[in-house]
């Protein structure tokens, strides 16, 4: 198998666990991370990713994932003002297009820069623009080598397609996000669904809570639902079986919890 077919594979059985990853409450920085390690893994030679998201205000890049970049690295580069001499990824969010820079040691956009990336052996620095689903720039994708080299054509064509695949991660982590409610694992933390759903000897107060609880695991699984259809609308070539049990699983959490509250009369 090619590494382009692997690739695939490998990211196409990534996207199928992301809904029920952040609906399990995994941050995006966890999320990225498996899926950076999943392209790293596939590769011949040894590569290091790195992922970056803007700022609202549209000038700065900050840390994201990077699950095998030196941490001091990580820590010296987060913050970085985007610009047309900012090394690969900042240079790439200011121009809005990919930046391949294959000598980090010669390339005149390093100039502020390589001396917080040579120590560390990192020698070239391939960034792309990573756009949402509505094409607005949220941040660069980035791939380091330990020597100076240029990307092949495959790899040009890997590496759009591992950007596809984080812009739909990041997407469906916004679109998971509901401040003010609890996610499904932080219900659970909360009280165990036996005593949730029997709702006995409560007080007042533990009436009130246990009425929150649901009205939360009753939102929270219908929306792991609509989760799980956008990922079989976007996996056609995929066995979407898997993801069906997932969402009917899901909508029977949500009709056990609305049951639960008509009973308890919340």
């Amino acid at each position: 198998m090619t590494f382009a077919l692997k690739l695939q594979d490998s990211l196409r059985d990534r996207a199928a666990r992301l809904p029920i990853e952040f609906a399990g409450g995994r941050s995006l920085e966890e999320v990225l991370s498996r899926h950076l390690q999943a392209v790293e893994s596939m590769a011949d030679t040894i590569l290091l990713t790195s992922i970056l998201l803007l700022d609202p205000d549209k000038k700065r890049l900050w840390h994201a994932a990077a699950p095998s970049l030196p941490q001091s690295y990580c820590e010296a580069i987060n913050g970085v003002e985007i610009g047309p001499s900012a090394g690969s990824c900042g240079t790439a969010a200011f121009e809005r297009h990919a930046i391949y820079v294959t000598d980090i040691a010669t390339d005149p956009l390093w100039s502020h820069y390589r001396h917080l990336a040579l120590p560390h052996g990192l020698r070239a620095c391939w960034s792309t623009p990573i756009h949402n689903n509505r094409g607005v720039l949220v941040g660069t994708f980035a791939i380091y080598h330990l020597t100076p080299r240029s990307p092949t054509r495959e790899e040009v064509n890997a590496i759009k397609l591992i950007t596809r695949h984080v812009a739909q991660a990041i997407d469906w982590f916004r679109d998971a996000q509901d401040p003010g409610r609890y996610v499904v694992g932080q219900a659970f933390a909360r009280a165990t669904l036996p005593s949730v759903l029997e709702g006995d000897g409560c007080d007042e107060a533990g009436d009130s809570q246990s009425g929150d609880i649901l009205r939360s695991m009753e939102s929270d699984f219908e929306k792991l639902a609509h989760i799980i259809k956008r990922a079989i609308e976007a996996l056609p070539d995929a066995d979407p079986k898997g993801l069906r049990r997932a969402k009917k699983a899901a909508e029977r959490g949500a009709a056990i919890a609305r049951r639960a509250l008509r009973r308890t009369g919340f």
